[in-house]
């Protein structure tokens, strides 16, 4: 394996081609342990925790494992159609980082959302089969009734759908208001559920996955790098 040098660690962290991290280097942009880097070739032993590029301060590291609490109205995609992306709420890096959503969030619905760049754990939270519950906070346009909430427990079919899909929790929070865990990432899922069961969702936030809840203190539009005990609650 390559010694990591200077250039190729900007790489890694998403200033573009080794070409273009030299650049960066030699046009003085980059400052390591309080000096200005003068050889972009320099061998990085020991690693450095930080570094400075362009006056930010850059957490060296290039395993990116993201929690966002996403707004309402951006879209889970690079290639947005009608409303702004994700990605926009992210550092332009992370886009050469090949940073990819966890599963989505349709554009009306707010709260957890995960990103990462890397595949295995992409995988393994999207996966049904790896049993992490989604959570989920609906506001109802109409009551939420015993007999809607057995039916979705027991399970409602949908379209184009071959089984039943179940609820696999659910608490009234108030006559109008629940929280929901579904395990599959289906779809519009909640929402459609939901309406199989005779009601509407006329606002829906995702509170967790599996054992990582969003915090009250993480506004809206804000992320955060994930601790390494969340890493492990979610299989990474």
């Amino acid at each position: 394996m390559p010694e990591l040098t200077l250039e190729r660690l900007l790489s890694k962290l998403g200033y573009g081609s080794r070409k273009e991290s030299r650049a960066l280097v030699r046009m003085g942009l980059v400052t390591l342990g309080g000096k200005i880097a003068e050889d972009p070739f320099m061998i990085l032993e020991p690693m450095p925790k930080t570094l400075q590029v362009n006056g930010e301060e850059i957490p060296v590291v290039t395993e990116l494992y993201i929690m966002l609490h996403k707004p309402q109205g951006y879209e889970c995609s690079h290639q947005p159609r009608h409303h702004d992306s994700v990605f926009g709420l992210l550092p332009e890096r992370f886009l050469g980082m090949e940073i990819q959503c966890v599963g989505r969030l349709d554009v009306e619905t707010s709260g957890l959302l995960l990103l990462s760049n890397q595949g295995k754990f992409i995988h393994q939270v999207e996966s049904p089969k790896k049993g992490l519950l989604k959570k989920y906070r609906a506001e109802l346009a109409r009551e939420f009734t015993e007999a809607q909430k057995a039916q979705l427990l027991e399970g409602v079919a949908l379209r184009n759908e071959k089984k039943k899909v179940q609820a696999k929790e659910i608490e009234t929070l108030g006559k109008k208001i629940i929280t929901i865990s579904i395990q599959e990432g289906l779809y519009h899922q909640v929402r459609r559920m939901l309406a199989a069961a005779g009601n509407h969702v006329e606002q829906l936030s995702r509170l967790s996955i599996g054992n990582v809840a969003l915090p009250e203190t993480l506004a809206p539009g804000a992320w955060r790098y994930l601790t390494q005990e969340e890493i492990e609650n979610l299989g990474g």
